[in-house]
């Protein structure tokens, strides 16, 4: 007798991402729910019914939906309200004229007032046509009567202008905080423009307070954006307790329709434990939980924040002489949340970047882990971008999961050639290598460093071309199906989800997305290019392209 299955889909590609890592000629979904995947007729047999909606997919290609490994969800409410600065294929700024040209047409179209605060996202001084950072000075130029500031492309600094330095309260007289960047100018203690990691937190900390109206459209704005990239479950990487209880919020109004997972930031930890006991971390309500704790061991690469073994060839962001970078704590501080963590068996996720970051992060899991080294714990070291062979080795044996992001290699590999050397740029994001010593790496977005483009993820790491055409590390690419896992069933994994996401599989959830084209067959170039069609959450249709 038929099942009645609600929907089925048929004539495409399905691409199931399974064990067996086969093709289905049909999917059938009731009540949310993965309930048959096979021949067309065989599926039909079995689960249709007189109510059952037929979908002809055309020719199109279905693949799981896209479970998103690290970004952050709330950057992208804040983006609703703010300048696009970054530089192309993302924005228009790549130079301070036309980082202040988006600004000018920003404030005009919004109406800004005098004296009303101006924000923006992506500035990124290593694309600046003729090496030419953007000041304070050339932002006072422009915008006398308003505070500006532009959050850099890692999202872990900004540039401020003079009426912004004053808003948050940074001077002359403020020192350097230890872990951060206060660049000043030439022969004086003045700021020059630029704040990054520890000395951004007066200005990140104080961000502008949305209103309830304005809290509603923005999360609109964010799940559609995600949802348009074919992401089903949405990572906020680095969650304060403000964005937790503004999450939950939502949530408990039902007005989510993505899985969103936070990942609460290791310095908010005791606070956010009290009003969030551990018993209540990885269970969904509403679509919305906490997922763990984020620990920041150091900065980004390119703005040279990122901590290292062996200094930066280029010297620091300040002109320092055999600068290394540095850790953002202290490694006691980064000993007491991994334990903290621990105890409470809750998830951690740390961000590291270079070498001597990984190191602390592994000195941390020693540390926390004492006596259970290799115990599953999900674990994972995000972006793990210069990670060594010998550390990758310890992810072995301490059952860590390295999170990369190969879409450096597009944005930034020319910089890391210049600011590393060649050997250790070609290694940055070994996927490759991770696939060889059976990791089950994931590949993120860490969006909105880069965009949330899911496709931009897989095209990234099986070219790993820069923005010159150089090919960085050749020996680390990996094949298509390769990359479609690592933002599907490993990501799943990752979540400890891979029971309920990451595949199209009976009794797994209906999480699916249409393409326009088979990223595992156009030609590697071309893997960009495929467009989402359509983004299914639980058996319904959250977003479909025009």
């Amino acid at each position: 007798m038929a099942a009645n299955a609600d929907a089925i889909w048929y004539g495409g590609h399905i691409i199931t991402v399974d064990a067996k890592a086969s093709t289905a000629e049909a999917v059938a979904v009731k009540d949310g729910l993965i309930v048959a995947v096979g021949k067309k007729g065989e599926v039909e047999k079995a689960e249709r019914g007189p109510a059952t909606v037929m979908n002809d997919l055309k020719g199109k290609v279905m693949t799981p939906g896209f479970v998103d490994p690290h970004s952050h969800f709330t950057y992208a409410l804040d983006m609703a309200d703010q300048v696009n600065a970054s530089p192309p294929p993302v924005g228009p700024g790549n130079s301070p004229a036309a980082i202040v040209a988006a600004f000018k047409q920003f404030a005009t179209a919004r109406k800004i007032p005098a004296g009303e605060l101006i924000v923006g996202y992506g500035y990124d001084e290593t694309q600046m046509q003729g090496g030419q950072p953007l000041t304070r000075d050339i932002l006072d130029a422009a915008f006398p009567n308003n505070p500006v500031y532009v959050i850099h492309v890692s999202g872990h600094g900004a540039v401020l202008n003079s009426l912004a330095f004053a808003k948050y309260g940074i001077s002359a007289a403020t020192p350097t905080p230890p872990g951060g960047i206060i660049q000043r100018k030439p022969g004086s203690m003045e700021p020059s423009g630029l704040v990054m990691e520890t000395g951004y937190l007066p200005v990140f900390l104080n961000k502008p307070k949305a209103t309830p109206a304005q809290e509603v459209s923005q999360l609109k704005f964010a799940q559609a954006m995600y949802a348009s990239a074919g992401v089903t479950t949405a990572q906020d990487g680095a969650s304060h307790q403000a964005d937790i209880a503004l999450l939950q919020r939502h949530a408990a109004a039902n007005e989510l329709y993505l899985d969103i997972v936070s990942y609460a930031f290791f310095l908010e930890l005791d606070p956010i434990l009290k009003a969030n006991p551990p018993a209540t971390w990885g269970k969904y309500s509403n679509r919305y939980k906490i997922g763990g704790c984020k620990i920041i061991s150091d900065g980004s690469p390119q703005a040279k924040t990122a901590a290292f073994t062996t200094p930066y060839l280029t010297g620091g962001p300040s002109g320092q002489v055999n600068w290394k970078g540095e850790l953002s704590a202290t490694q006691d501080q980064f000993n007491t949340a991994m334990k903290l963590c621990y105890d409470n068996g809750l998830q951690v996720l740390v961000h590291v970047n270079g070498d001597a970051a990984v190191d602390a992060a592994l000195q941390a899991h020693e540390y926390a882990a004492a006596g259970s080294l290799g115990k599953d714990r999900r674990t994972v070291l995000v972006h793990s971008q210069f990670a060594r062979l010998d550390q990758l080795d310890k992810y072995v044996t301490y059952k860590i999961i390295p999170s990369m992001f190969a879409e450096h290699t597009f944005f930034y590999g020319d910089v890391h050639v210049a600011n590393r050397g060649k050997t250790q740029a070609y290694f940055e994001s070994p996927l490759k290598t991770a696939i060889g010593l059976k990791l089950l790496p994931t590949n993120h977005t860490d969006f909105n460093v880069a965009p949330i483009n899911q496709l931009w993820t897989i095209w990234s790491a099986v070219n790993r071309t820069s923005r010159t055409g150089v090919v960085i590390g050749p020996d680390e690419r990996i094949t298509p199906y390769q990359a479609l896992q690592a933002i599907t069933i490993n990501s799943a994994r990752q979540y400890g989800e891979e029971a309920s996401k990451g595949s199209i599989e009976t009794g797994k959830r209906a999480d699916l997305v249409i393409l326009d084209a088979n990223p595992l067959t156009v030609a590697p170039d071309k893997i960009k290019d495929v467009k989402v069609v359509q983004t299914i959450k639980d058996g319904k249709a959250i977003y479909t392209a025009p």
